[in-house]
């Protein structure tokens, strides 16, 4: 007897086809995601918008209701023209339920993440996986598998040409041997295992043009638990090669992940900081192409004891990184703040916010990059020192923060509250609100959006609640 749940899932597909378009005079337009249906609970809500090419196509991961029921995790592909599909998966329980996420597009429309498989309607773990532009799903090989054929791996990044780095458990003969960062080229299936430094797992988390993968290991030395290390892989081979930290305890334990690299092979991220052995906090750290050792990038001061936390999320060709860090003034915690950091130096520039309660706090963080310097994320938005919520943020160059909730209609339904992703092409793309009916019966469910802002080099008049500003825009 089939169940009642498989019985409506052509009624969701049919919800999640539609794009809500805003384009009246002025406004920036915004191209939604799958849509909910309140009414029927039906369709998708939440979820996590991942990253956008440069032709302005959008991946993400929603989670899927019928009738009011979780059905799990969808991978969804969207673009301006209309198009928008849901990513097939590795099959599904008999009542339909799956998991299968979406991580990364390349500028070909090739799409990697990984998705849970299924045998006879029983769970073999997730496995790394792969879509071409036709939305064709091929699972990517893996390091083995437990005796009744469990394992799980994932494809989280993929570069312009096709090859992806990840991660996967490794079994040999049924035994466990831990989690591995593993290679798939363009051309095949066959996971390439990258070493790693001794310990129980290892990633790789992103990986630039010329091949060149970064992520962490876990370090032992002597059979010793020494921690978690930053590591880099070079184009075509395997070695992991252990990026520096910042110190470590008594015991010799530090931890450390590179979290970007840019096309000059230049990557970014985060390690414990150590002052005679006692940890003062997360520090956001570079380190040079080519290069083993970590430098410290500034922070916005620390508390009383000299502990704070920044992290470097991205980082563009140039070289300018941006991630978030504490902010402290004489010691007072203030919330967190966006920042930059430029190629040239270690400073860390406080990016604009929306305003402040009254004591001066707020929260902000800069998520991505792109070539020409403007920065995306999100910021807690403030007037007259009242929280109105969260909103997608647009940084310039010169550090001002654009909540790109006044670019677009008032009308429409939407407020944007997170920018994940942004293409050298201007392509944004994030989570919002979205209210269906306005000021009827139906409360707002988050939804993924895309939308595209202006040439850099072009001066935009955009009308904002009738009042016409100049937003600048440049290289």
């Amino acid at each position: 007897m089939m169940n009642g749940k498989i019985r409506v899932l052509g009624a969701w597909m049919g919800v999640v086809v539609g794009l809500a378009s805003v384009s009246q005079g002025g406004y920036l337009t915004v191209y939604g995601g799958p849509t909910y249906d309140p009414n029927t609970g039906t369709g998708s809500s939440g979820g996590s918008a991942m990253m956008v090419n440069a032709s302005g196509t959008a991946v993400g991961c929603v989670t899927m209701y019928v009738d009011g029921d979780s059905m799990g995790e969808r991978s969804v592909r969207w673009d301006a023209h209309g198009t928008l599909t849901i990513l097939d998966g590795l099959g599904a329980y008999a009542d339909g339920w799956t998991s299968v996420y979406a991580y990364a597009i390349n500028d070909t429309g090739t799409v990697v993440g990984s998705a849970r498989k299924f045998v006879d309607a029983q769970s073999m773990g997730p496995r790394a996986v792969r879509w071409d532009p036709n939305g064709i799903v091929t699972e990517l090989g893996d390091l083995g598998t437990a005796v009744g054929g469990y394992t799980s791996a994932s494809a989280n990044a993929i570069n312009a040409f096709g090859t992806a780095v990840g991660d996967a458990r490794k079994y040999v003969g049924g035994d466990y041997r831990g989690i591995r960062a593993v290679r798939w080229d363009a051309t095949g299936t066959s996971a390439t295992e990258l070493g790693g430094l001794g310990g129980f797992y290892d990633g790789a988390g992103d990986i630039n043009a010329s091949g060149t993968a970064v992520g962490g290991c876990g370090k032992y030395v002597n059979g010793i638990d020494q921690g978690f290390r930053a590591a880099r892989w070079e184009a075509g081979g395997t070695a992991g090669t252990e990026l520096g930290d910042l110190g470590t305890d008594p015991s010799g334990v530090a931890y450390a992940n590179a979290n970007a690299i840019n096309g000059t092979g230049t990557a970014v991220g985060d390690c414990w900081k150590y002052a005679d052995g006692i940890s003062v906090g997360t520090r956001a750290v570079r380190w040079e192409a080519g290069g083993t050792a970590g430098t410290e990038l500034d922070n916005l001061g620390t508390d009383p004891s000299g502990v704070t936390t920044a992290l470097a999320w991205a980082i563009n060709d140039p070289g300018t990184a941006v991630g978030y860090a504490r902010k402290y003034v004489s010691g007072v915690f203030q919330g967190t703040r966006a920042v930059r950091w430029e190629a040239d130096g270690t400073p860390a520039t406080e990016l604009a916010k929306l305003g402040t309660d009254p004591n001066g706090f707020t929260e902000a963080g800069a998520n991505a990059i792109n070539a020409f310097g403007t920065a995306v994320g999100q910021a807690s938005k403030y007037i007259s020192g009242s929280l109105l919520g969260d909103r997608a943020v647009l940084w310039e160059l010169d550090g001002d923060a654009v909540d790109l909730s006044e670019l677009i209609d008032p009308n429409s339904g939407w407020t944007l509250t997170d920018a994940s992703y942004i293409s050298d092409t201007g392509w944004i793309v994030g989570e919002g609100m979205f209210d269906p009916d306005g000021a009827g019966g139906y409360d707002a469910y988050e939804r993924l959006y895309l939308l595209q802002i202006p040439d850099p080099a072009t001066i935009s008049l955009l009308a904002l609640g009738g009042l016409a500003v100049l937003w600048r825009r440049r290289k």
